[in-house]
């Protein structure tokens, strides 16, 4: 999508409609395989006794890797998410409650994705560093108590039984995430930070969607436009605004696609890949489900590294927001 047209050409309407899913789903399950192969291709040998304890049952020949691949990624993962758990705990969310001046400093210091964004030194940051820091305090601890209200009230209601029977952006009701103006803070949390953050908090029904993970679905579905009006691709948003230092666009990831819409592609590729992993004499855990495919899909990205440094224009990194 272009940034400046976007909303004109009213391809967000689009994107989201049976026809044009089916279109991009068929040419990311094309994909799939290819990709797969090369994330097999792409693993070190590992000793297969490692990996009992996680997956289980006896692996095939040549598999150990794979699993210990995906083994890997989710003791990566287990060792950032107790922090933003520990944080956003219900009973330490109401002690902040008396004190948002608290809670803010908490969060600049303690949540790993505000900390790390406020950390970096780039330029391209700095005007999201400074609208956090002048961002009220009372105003963060609103969204961020929204947001964790939502949660609750949402994931009571997805049991493994149902949640894992969803296949359309209508069954995963997440359209308020998205739009709701009380979940959400204007040039500072936006969903890619929600997301972030519910991920670690729930990966079994909160997917990431992150830079790579909207890259990955770009490069999966062929690079393709599947006939937008502005001939782009629905997961960049090509920053016609802001040029690079040397007049090239930036293509950024899609940071206002629909977050339903992006769980009902991320929860298919899951199904695809426990297929791909039960062959393997594995399972993968659901759980975590959306570890494997974040995982993978920054795997996917690996495999266009010329790529991304010609559409990030070599020196540019997006909001993270």
């Amino acid at each position: 999508m272009i940034l400046s047209k976007n909303t004109e050409l009213g391809e967000f309407d689009v994107i989201g409609t049976q026809p044009h899913v089916q279109k991009v789903w068929a040419e990311i399950e094309k994909s799939l395989p290819k990709y797969w192969a090369k994330f097999v291709a792409a693993q070190p040998a590992a000793p297969a006794s490692r990996l009992a304890s996680h997956f289980g049952g006896k692996q095939a020949p040549n598999s150990s890797a794979v699993l210990q691949a995906f083994a890997t990624a989710v003791q990566k993962y287990e060792k950032l998410a107790p922090k933003y758990r520990d944080f956003f705990d219900p009973d330490a969310m109401e002690e902040f409650a008396d004190s948002p001046a608290s809670f803010k400093s908490h969060l600049a210091k303690e949540v790993p994705v505000i900390a790390g964004t406020l950390n970096q030194r780039r330029p391209e940051l700095q005007e999201w560093q400074q609208d956090f820091r002048k961002a009220k305090a009372n105003d963060l601890l609103t969204v961020f108590s929204n947001i964790m209200d939502f949660k609750e009230d949402w994931a009571a209601t997805k049991s493994e039984a149902i949640f894992s029977k969803f296949d359309s952006r209508e069954e995963f009701g997440l359209d308020d995430l998205d739009s709701d103006e009380t979940m959400t803070l204007s040039s500072v949390i936006g969903m890619g930070i929600k997301s972030i953050v519910l991920f670690n908090l729930d990966p079994r029904i909160f997917p990431q969607r992150a830079r790579t993970d909207l890259y990955g679905l770009y490069f999966l579905s062929g690079m393709q436009d599947f006939g937008l009006a502005s001939e782009s691709s629905e997961f960049l948003m090509i920053n016609d605004r802001e040029p690079a230092s040397n007049g090239s666009l930036i293509m950024e990831h899609n940071f206002w696609y629909p977050y339903g819409l992006f769980s009902t592609y991320t929860i298919r590729i899951f199904r695809w890949l426990d297929e791909q992993v039960r062959t393997l004499g594995g399972a993968l855990d659901t759980k975590v489900r959306y570890v494997y495919v974040s995982h993978f899909l920054s795997a996917v990205c690996a495999e266009h590294a010329e790529h991304m440094k010609v559409m990030r224009a070599h020196d540019r990194f997006g909001n993270p927001s």
